[in-house]
């Protein structure tokens, strides 16, 4: 059990920044918030260090839980699975996708708590 919470701990930090940067670009922003809108400036510099930030912490995680040569592949393989389900989801649902990445991240602060109750 404590390896599945620490392996979608990871999956999680990567689904939250790769959709923070999705939602730095113009195009994904528009698409959730009406056609011509963009991120303010503030706000996308936010959003860029904050997936920035989640994808660093998932690579250090997915390091420390299993090393860096099988680390960084898992993180790899994380990366890979949630930038398709974004893929698939921003074109046709982008308000699901963001309410998947709202749901994830309240799962991936419970995780993280049972990580350190356990």
């Amino acid at each position: 059990m404590i390896a599945t919470l620490e392996n979608f701990l990871v999956f999680a930090l990567c689904y939250a920044g790769l959709s923070c940067l999705c939602l730095a670009m113009d195009r994904h922003y528009a698409d959730l918030h009406g056609r011509g809108a963009e991120p303010p400036p503030q706000l996308r510099r936010r959003l860029q260090w904050g997936g920035s930030l989640a994808l660093a912490i998932g690579l250090a995680w997915a390091m420390h839980l299993v090393g860096f040569g099988y680390g960084l592949v898992s993180w790899v393989g994380s990366l890979t699975g949630c930038g398709l389900l974004l893929i698939w989801l921003l074109p046709y649902a982008p308000q699901q996708a963001m309410r998947l990445a709202r749901v994830i991240a309240a799962a991936a602060l419970l995780a993280a708590v049972l990580l350190a109750v356990l």
